[in-house]
């Protein structure tokens, strides 16, 4: 039977509800009835009795609402989400539940080796058991049950709209971990896949009648297999005359090794720069990674001793800020996992014992760069020949470094560099001191370069950090050095190979003498701004004079107005004792000068800087204000504009004006942020110079089913897959949508930590249900992660529908497509709501099990429109009995059903209108359920 046409007529809220507000009105009006019509039921089995003379008699069969009777009905199944424990994230899984002899509901199932993996201790679990014999023991298998039978206090919820299930377990039957651990056997290892990032961008200059063209192009290559990655970063640079340069910058493969919580990588790499120089190598390196470490372990912290006589609640500040509070038994109790807050602020620790007694101490709290937390270490072993830009010597090499947190106040450390005609070693320690962080060490280095005399020596390195709370004054010398007139680092003793190789003496490499860097910091009130000084100052044995860089500013704000006022003051005067050779410079190091010729470059640079946003308004622009002078290039002023437009802010754009020393300019610039790349352009026009610019950023990533575009990527992806779901919008994504193909990229994930991806389906069709809209996935490093959205693509129908006799469709009953799928539900004046009818065919309308409470409609789908956002609107008879299904290999006609386009109904909230949401229970993700 077709369908007949539909009579225009007018539509409002109440023929034509939103799903959702549908939903919502049902399980609000069939729970309130069910309060009114049980006061018998005893709540505390979940049994409650609906009234089904709620509804109108004689208006349409009477629906069967006995599932409605069971609280919390879950159906039995295999499901795929989230598990969390005391609201703690513990692993993406799946979720189990099955029907149980004598149960109303069905229930939960487990393992051992699950809940060991959601981070239930059970050897507390099962000796509990066994000191309590009247309990239940622990299976050894699959069990499937109230898990408060095996674990005294714990429950299990599972959340329909979420899929996810949250199980609340007593403290002492967990594992102690730190904050933010990820279980290793949850770090995704992604999918094989290639990652290309690029960058390209072309100018055009016109200066002084002369026109010149330029193009760069530069590449950041990866291809992943199973757990390695091979990586390669390379540029182009072409001119406008046709001449090219190819350079190759880096090529490596890198692997982790998760046992070890360590990286290793082979190829082009760097010696780590904490303890020695780092140099560029060519080799192998495999180092620790504090990636691998839960977020409230990585840096340093103290850890904080005490002791509770009650049950006590612990409160740790630190600058008078809450940064951790807890509940802690009876007796000693340890914090070891405060997350880290930078370099300085004593710790005030205040426990609170039931009685109300208050004890309080304090912690120190001070930290240099090489502090670790007491038992953590940090490492690294290099090995292969250096391969600096343009060297032609390369001598081989050799490094390892070691750290270790011994206590609180004490870190040691050490190291030992090989290389060719160079050895070095050095030895130090951190101090956490009331007076402040310390950090002082000493390496020992003897160097022979070819065709001079070999040289040893020592220097000594003073670190230290404060930051004073009471004066809000923070002091940090970040280093001072002093080396002896024989020591040679490791940097120079590579560049004075180089120099010997091109046939320059011993001196043409500068050799450090002293360096002193201090930063201070000050607050002057909460309304009265902030002072900064920072200073560098270096001289050299092999060089008379020394170099000398002096800043010092002060900022504040009034009102909406920030400014900034700043003096920077540099010196460089060094004369060269003896230089052989020719003039000639070495890639890194300071230019060779002829003997006894003296340079001093001088410079004080003074800056005023504003900044006021136009108005309160959004997309209000901003008002930039700057004006410097110095000694060298004379005074410049500079006004410019600045803000944002469009759909989530993806477009840029700025303008400003400058002049100075008798020049003037004009510019003009914009970037706009597309889902699947960056654009920028600018436009100068300046005194004798006119300048025009363009580029594009961003990632391709190839995979199994093709190649996904996006905006630049870093080095951890996430691949998404929500089929059918074009237009949704990846949150937090900076504006990335899904594409036809159903993909979209998530740049810039954290590696070995919880990322949280959600979709917002609003920009997808009235046709698609997200079963979920958010996932939490863990990457490890350098990996391209898939997450897969269930969703259900199809035609968004509202059906008119009566049945044979004139009734309408019982108003809650359920609809199936010919596999058995619920793709609706029955609202008021038997109208359904249909989502995901993928062809033509016979669709059945349930309101009981008794096969007789059913009829069934012949669906004849238009052709589907160009754009199909909204519901299509068909009117059907609901027929007794089997249908014959119509061809569906022939297009229906358009004269046999009215549709059109209906006011937009949108999804809600991570779903277009959910049958079982309404109708007490959600549809199995995975696998089928019986």
């Amino acid at each position: 039977m077709s369908l007949r046409p539909a009579k225009p007529k007018s539509r409002n809220a109440f023929e034509c509800p939103r799903p959702h507000l549908l939903g919502l009105l049902i399980a609000a009006l069939l729970a309130g009835r069910a309060h009114a019509a049980a006061p018998s039921a005893d709540p505390s089995n979940g049994v409650v009795g609906f009234d089904a003379g709620f509804f109108p008699s004689g208006m349409a069969p009477k629906v069967d609402l006995s599932r409605f009777e069971k609280s919390g009905y879950v159906a039995p199944g295999v499901y795929r989400g989230d598990i969390t424990v005391n609201k703690q994230w513990r692993a993406h899984d799946d979720i189990v539940y099955a029907s149980v002899p004598g149960a109303d509901n069905s229930q939960p199932c487990f393992d051992a080796a699950a809940l060991k993996r959601y981070g239930i201790d059970l050897q507390k679990v099962i000796a509990d058991l066994a000191a309590n014999p009247a309990k239940k023991p622990l299976p050894d298998g699959k069990f499937c049950g109230t898990l408060g039978d095996y674990i005294p206090g714990a429950t299990v919820d599972f959340d329909a709209a979420t899929q996810s299930l949250s199980l609340s377990v007593p403290q002492i039957y967990l594992q102690r971990s730190a904050r933010g651990y990820v279980d290793p056997s949850q770090w995704d290892p992604g999918i094989n896949a290639v990652v290309v990032g690029y960058n390209a961008n072309a100018y055009s200059t016109q200066n002084h009648g002369s026109t010149q063209t330029t193009g760069y192009l530069g590449l950041n290559a990866s291809l992943n297999l199973g757990s390695w990655h091979a990586y390669q970063l390379s540029s182009l640079s072409v001119s406008g005359d046709g001449h090219s340069h190819y350079q190759n910058a880096s090529t490596y493969a890198q692997h982790d090794i998760l046992s070890w919580r360590a990286q290793m990588v082979v190829g082009d790499t760097f010696t780590p720069g904490d303890l020695f120089d780092s140099v560029r190598v060519r080799g192998a390196r495999v180092y620790s990674d504090d990636r691998m470490l839960p977020q409230s372990l990585r840096g340093y912290a103290p850890i904080v001793h005490g002791l509770a006589d009650t049950n006590a609640k612990v409160t740790i500040r630190q600058r008078g800020y809450v940064i951790y509070e807890a509940n802690v038994a009876p007796g000693p109790f340890v914090i070891d996992d405060l997350y880290p807050t930078g370099y300085g602020g004593d710790l005030s620790v205040v426990v609170t014992e039931a009685d109300g007694r208050i004890k309080e101490f304090s912690v120190p709290y001070s930290a240099v760069t090489q502090s670790l937390r007491p038992g953590l270490s940090r490492w690294s072993i290099t090995a292969g020949k250096v391969d600096e830009l343009n060297f032609i010597d390369q001598p081989r090499v050799v490094q390892g470094t070691y750290q270790r947190g011994l206590t609180n106040l004490i870190t040691a450390y050490g190291g030992a560099t090989l290389a060719t005609g160079y050895r070095a070693a050095l030895i130090g320690s951190a101090f956490n001191t009331d007076i402040g962080a310390f950090s002082a060490d000493i390496t020992q280095a003897r160097n022979s370069t070819p065709g001079q005399s070999a040289s040893q020596g020592i220097s000594a390195r003073l670190g230290y950090n404060k930051n004073i709370i009471d004066t809000g004054t923070n002091f940090a010398v970040s280093a001072y050095r002093y080396s002896t007139s024989g020591y040679v680092d490791l940097q120079s003793a590579v560049a004075m190979r180089d120099a010997a190789a091109r046939g320059f003496g011993p001196n043409f490499v500068q050799r450090d003498k002293s360096r002193l860097d201090l930063s201070v910091n000050q607050t002057l009130g909460s309304h009265a701004g902030q002072l900064f000084i920072t200073g560098s100052a270096r001289n050299f044995w092999n060089y008379r004079g020394r170099q000398v860089d002096f800043s010092a500013g002060y900022s504040n704000q009034w009102r909406d107005i920030s400014y900034s006022l700043s003096a920077q003051r540099t010196r460089d005067s060094v004369q060269q004792s003896t230089v052989g050779g020719l003039l000639n410079s070495i890639p890194g190091q300071t230019t060779g000068l002829l003997p006894n010729n003296s340079l001093t470059q001088r410079d004080t640079r003074i800056f005023f800087s504003m900044t006021m946003p136009l108005s309160k308004a959004a997309h209000s622009p901003t008002l930039n204000a700057l004006y410097s002078h110095s000694q060298q290039a004379g005074a410049n002023e500079q006004m410019s504009l600045s803000g944002t437009a469009g759909d989530s802010n993806r477009f840029n754009y700025g303008a400003s004006l400058s002049h100075g020393d008798g020049n003037s300019a004009v510019s003009l610039n914009g970037q706009y942020n597309a889902s699947f790349a960056r654009f920028a352009g600018g436009f100068n026009d300046g005194t004798g110079y006119r300048q025009l610019g363009g580029g594009m950023s961003g990632g391709v990533v190839f995979h199994r089913d093709g190649a996904t575009w996006g905006p630049p990527l870093g080095d951890t992806v996430g691949l998404v897959y929500a089929p059918g779901a074009r237009g949704a919008t990846v949150q937090n994504s900076q504006g990335a949508t899904v594409d036809t193909n159903g993909y979209a990229l998530v740049p810039y994930l954290t590696p070995y930590e919880l990322n949280t991806i959600t979709l917002d389906p609003k920009g997808a069709g009235a046709g698609v249900t997200f079963k979920s809209t958010s996932h939490d996935i863990a990457p490890r490093a350098g990996t391209v992660v898939r997450v897969n959205y269930d969703t259900v693509s199809g035609r968004a129908l509202i059906i008119d529908t009566a049945l044979h006799d004139g009734r309408p469709v019982p108003f809650g009953a359920e609809v199936f497509d010919e596999q058995g799928n619920n793709i609706g539900v029955a609202g008021q004046a038997g109208r359904l709501f249909v989502n995901g009818l993928t062809q033509s065919g016979v669709v059945t309308v349930r309101w009981s099990d008794d096969p007789a409470d059913s009829c069934r409609i012949q669906v004849n789908l238009p052709r589907k429109p160009a754009k199909s956002d909204d519901y299509e609107n068909l009117q059907a008879p609901c027929q007794p009995g089997g249908i014959s299904a119509a061809p569906t290999d022939q297009a229906p006609s358009h004269t046999s059903a009215l549709w059109h386009r209906q006011s937009p109904l949108r999804a809600y909230g991570g779903t277009a209108f959910f049958p079982s949401i309404a109708l007490g229970g959600p549809e199995p993700r995975v696998r089928g359920a019986s």
